[in-house]
């Protein structure tokens, strides 16, 4: 058998959403089955003979509770403010235990083989004085410590394992959503930037500059990485800083003099990775600021970036001689990066942003995970 069949035979098959939801809710309905039988087999409350059709009750109406609450009650009704409905919903999940005990009661009386003590217990806890038990708000109170003694253990549970689902959801619509909006930069980088730099280009051409050329290369190079080297989770720090490098020297070539833009990169990256597209974003709206300048202001653009063996640290500071709108702090594709900060490197990232007519200034520092170098 080849490496690569003995490899893929080795792994544990990758289980969908649905699947692992199954398998969890089956492996609590287990759980709470075995605890049903000791809490029915403890030293107070033991009975002769089988004792399956009350774990079966019980079990039953754990499942509606189950289902009830985590599937319309909180999220539906709860959690959007219907505290009403929330609050009916809760009484009907009264009587319906109620009413579920009681039937399976006289289903078990009439047709499974129960000790007489169980039968006793059954008759006297669910049948005896139910009808009046319906109209009385004081056996209601009773019925409701009753069903808490029965089942806060398995909703507790119920919940716990519920909430390992919802997280696991959660983080999965969290990269989905992560994958769109790297498709997002992929496919803007920026539209408005690629028609302004063909148009810069075109003039050169024109004119037969002899920086076209070097636009034409800077452009290249920026176009193929963004569509052919950023399909994986992280990038080589490397060629980030090369793709940023190529921005920067495509708006030093189409902008006037009076906007002087320089690069500064201390330390030597190495093995170090980082989410691809993750700075250009920071960069790119500090750029397109500059349309906003009058015509002839004196503005200039500086970034750094300092490089250690696990972090990497990221300073952008523009000035501007006239006021310029603030426009970069609320802008959504600088929101958009931060929170993607937030969502990949969670308490591994500090970003301190000042923002006034005349200046802005970010410096984002992140600690970079001590991962093997990423495929180019």
């Amino acid at each position: 058998m080849p490496e690569s069949d003995l490899g893929a035979a080795g792994r544990w098959p990758v289980l969908g959403a649905r699947t692992t939801t199954l398998l969890l809710q089956a492996l609590l309905w287990l759980v709470l089955a075995g605890f049903y039988v000791a809490w029915n087999r403890r030293p107070n409350f033991h009975f002769d003979g089988p004792i399956w059709p009350l774990v079966g009750l019980q079990m039953g109406y754990a499942v509606l509770l189950f289902n009830a609450l985590v599937y319309l009650i909180i999220p539906r009704w709860l959690l959007r403010g219907h505290y009403g409905r929330a609050l009916l919903g809760g009484v009907a999940l009264l009587y319906a235990f109620q009413f579920w005990m009681y039937a399976g009661t006289r289903l078990a009386e009439a047709y499974a083989p129960i000790s007489p003590g169980l039968r006793r217990t059954l008759h006297g806890f669910y049948v005896e004085g139910f009808r009046a038990a319906l109209l009385s708000h004081g056996q209601q109170l009773n019925v409701f410590f009753g069903l808490l003694a029965i089942c806060l253990f398995p909703v507790l549970i119920s919940f716990l394992a519920y909430a390992l689902v919802v997280d696991r959801r959660r983080l999965q619509l969290e990269r989905n959503h992560l994958r769109l909006e790297l498709g997002y930069l992929k496919s803007q980088i920026n539209p408005q930037f690629l028609f302004h730099t063909l148009g810069s280009l075109h003039q050169l051409t024109r004119t037969r500059d002899a920086r076209a050329p070097d636009m034409v290369l800077h452009l290249a190079d920026l176009m193929r990485y963004t569509l052919y080297e950023t399909d994986t989770e992280r990038v080589l720090l490397s060629r980030e800083l090369e793709f940023l490098a190529d921005y920067l020297a495509l708006e030093r070539l189409r902008r006037p003099a009076t906007v002087r833009i320089t690069h500064e990169t201390t330390g030597l990256p190495g093995p170090q990775q980082l989410a691809p597209l993750l700075l250009h974003p920071l960069l790119e709206r500090l750029c397109a600021g500059l349309d906003a300048a009058p015509p002839g202001t004196a503005v200039t653009l500086h970034s750094t970036v300092a490089v250690q063996p696990a972090a990497v640290t990221f300073t952008l500071t523009r000035t501007s001689a006239a006021a310029l709108p603030l426009t970069y702090r609320p802008h959504a594709a600088v929101q958009a990066a931060l929170r993607r900060l937030a969502l990949l490197y969670p308490g591994r990232h500090t970003v301190a942003l000042t923002e006034d007519a005349h200046r802005v200034h970010l410096r984002l520092h992140l600690q970079l995970p001590p991962d093997a170098p990423a495929s180019r």
